[in-house]
């Protein structure tokens, strides 16, 4: 069954999908840049890795917020210009950095912006470790952020998606609390069935069951494992699991006793914004 969903926010961890489901009158390729060899540049005497650790630690520091997240991400721009601060951790956190900007901006221009170079991040990441699982998954984040940002891109971004998340499930590596199998399981829910692209409502389902197999308190992994109960109670005309997804979003989003995991404030609002939203269209 072909299923077409109408766009929703994008989603960090979660490649922002909907718009890799329209097709685009031009078929363009995800960008395979890297950073370019500054082995000659000099740092004025500054060591740029500390200040790569500084951006990792802005990142971190919590509740997060847009204006530190934005510091992180300027200050590993600053470092990494460097191949000193090149280092396989430091380039897929400012990936990781990146992802996180691409999908919590509210400014297109911005998300796109940080899409982008988060790749130019992963790839060179990528050239570093080519089985890195860091690198895999927010490659495919990103690759999902320009699809959603650019239509062109939406077919590659697909691919690249279903080929990073079905690698590293094959290895069983879990990268941001059962990503790998949100992320797959997210764009099988959405995009249209065989053969035009992969979309499964039965695998979707699946994969957002293992999600919350790897992180069962994880907030985002209930929310899109409400989505997939919403749309199995309509295809398969079981109303009992439209209850389940209410019950699942009250539980752990919506409800007196729901509750951000501890630093995550900024993140559970959007998730919150997103379930209200599901309701809403499951009426």
């Amino acid at each position: 069954m072909v299923r077409r969903r109408l766009a929703i926010s994008a989603i960090t961890a979660v490649a922002a999908l909907a718009a890799l489901l329209v097709f685009p009158a031009a078929c363009k390729q995800v960008p395979e840049e890297v950073l370019h060899n500054n082995a000659n540049k000099e740092s004025n005497g500054a060591d740029p890795v500390p200040l790569a650790q500084d951006a990792e630690a802005a990142f971190e520091q919590t509740p997060r917020t847009l204006e530190r997240v934005r510091i992180s991400s300027s200050m590993f721009a600053r470092a990494l210009e460097f191949e000193k601060a090149r280092s396989y951790d430091a380039l897929w956190k400012a990936a990781r950095t990146d992802a996180w900007l691409a999908g919590y901006s509210p400014d297109n221009v911005e998300r796109e912006r940080h899409a982008r170079s988060g790749l130019v991040y992963a790839n060179t990441a990528l050239k570093l470790q080519p089985q890195g699982a860091e690198a895999l998954f927010y490659h495919a984040v990103l690759a999902g952020f320009l699809g959603d940002l650019d239509h062109d891109y939406g077919l590659d971004a697909v691919s690249k998606i279903e080929t990073n998340t079905k690698l590293l499930i094959e290895r069983d590596q879990d990268v941001a609390h059962g990503g790998p199998w949100r992320v797959l399981g997210v764009l099988q829910l959405r995009a249209p069935g065989p053969p035009v692209s992969i979309g499964s409502l039965r695998n979707g389902k699946k994969n957002l069951e293992k999600a919350l197999e790897k992180a069962p308190l994880w907030p985002e992994n209930h929310l899109y494992m409400a989505e997939a109960e919403f749309l199995w109670a309509k295809d398969k005309d079981k109303p009992e699991f439209a209850q389940q997804a209410r019950e699942r979003l009250d539980k752990w989003l919506l409800g007196q006793q729901a509750a951000a995991p501890a630093g995550h404030e900024f993140e559970f609002a959007d998730w919150q914004k997103k379930a209200r939203g599901l309701l809403e269209a499951n009426k």
